[in-house]
């Protein structure tokens, strides 16, 4: 009978903590991740840090009748606050205000807090375990590339509220790049507070971004990352620069990262390929076929490069 009882018990047990496990698939983990970011009241202390810079930062979020809110002050040196509003976003500081155009607040928080999962292509979604965070429980998940050509994430996930405590940003040698780390997070409906001080408050100018979409450009690349797709393409000069020529450019996104493809006239001074990384921000530039090309954008410099050797013959056709 004692064993009857013994068995009995390793079975209650067993059947407890299945209850508990958690099952969603990683993909059903950064989905929640996601609407738990757009939906929820909550408080993040956290720090940013961007190379050898780490700012510290404080985040407030509220949602109520389907409208977003939210805050982003700067902790540290001079005051600058951030302001989410009616799909706009206001920049308060040691400079004259402005307002942009904008569903998040995207500054000094990873993109990756709003992507659409489901329509990534060419990466793989992996479970890597659990840990804890800001003294929350955690779930790792890995967002890795199918290829060499762009970057993969590290992130921490609270199993309870769904909200990203952590994410570090690696290149293919596993070099941070970027981190976010939640110092503490808070749930609170009590934060619906800060909506009434944001509906009363005046936002300053609104700077309506200028779009120059063209007709198709006469070039593009054929060969991108997998799953990249154009955004935009614009044809426009710059006075400010001194260029008497149009500058033609391609955006071109993912979902999670994006880049951008520069073609102006040569200047009469050809130069060989030229290439720096700041963080994730990589920079290439070359001169092709009586063209100057730069590439801009959250891509390692082997896709940059490998993006502009492919619009070589393009462009020498484009100068016939």
């Amino acid at each position: 009978m004692k064993n009857y009882r013994f068995y009995f018990y390793i079975l209650l047990l067993f059947c407890s903590l299945f209850a508990h496990a958690d099952t969603k698939t990683p993909l059903q983990f950064l989905q929640a991740m996601v609407s738990a970011h757009q939906t929820r009241n909550y408080e993040q202390l956290y720090l940013m840090q961007k190379g050898e810079n780490v700012t510290s930062l404080r985040y407030r979020h509220a949602y109520t009748d389907g409208r977003e809110y939210a805050q982003l002050l700067h902790l540290d040196e001079l005051r600058e606050e951030l302001i989410l509003r009616d799909g706009k976003v206001s920049y308060f500081g040691d400079f004259q205000p402005f307002s942009l155009r904008s569903p998040h607040i995207l500054d000094n928080l990873p993109m990756v807090m709003y992507s659409r999962f489901a329509e990534l292509k060419g990466y793989h979604f992996i479970d890597a375990g659990r840990s804890r965070i800001a003294d929350r429980p955690a779930r790792m998940i890995r967002i890795v590339p199918r290829d060499d050509f762009r970057y993969q994430y590290m992130l921490w996930i609270d199993t309870e509220t769904h909200l990203l405590l952590r994410s570090d940003l690696l290149d293919r040698d596993n070099t941070v790049l970027e981190q976010f780390r939640v110092l503490q997070s808070t749930l609170d409906d009590e934060l619906l507070g800060i909506v009434e001080p944001i509906e009363a408050l005046r936002l300053p100018t609104f700077i309506e971004t200028k779009r120059h979409q063209t007709q198709r450009l006469k070039w593009q690349p054929q060969w991108v990352p997998e799953g990249f797709k154009r955004v935009t393409q614009t044809k426009q000069r710059l006075p400010e620069m001194q260029m008497a020529d149009e500058v033609e450019s391609q955006l071109y996104s993912d979902g999670l990262f994006s880049f951008t493809v520069y073609v102006m006239k040569n200047q009469g001074v050809a130069f060989d390929e030229q290439f720096w990384r700041e963080g994730k921000t990589s920079i290439y530039s070359q001169s092709l076929g009586g063209y100057d090309v730069a590439i801009i954008g959250e891509i390692p410099l082997v896709a940059a490069r490998h993006i502009a050797q492919d619009l070589r013959a393009r462009l020498e056709t484009k100068t016939k």
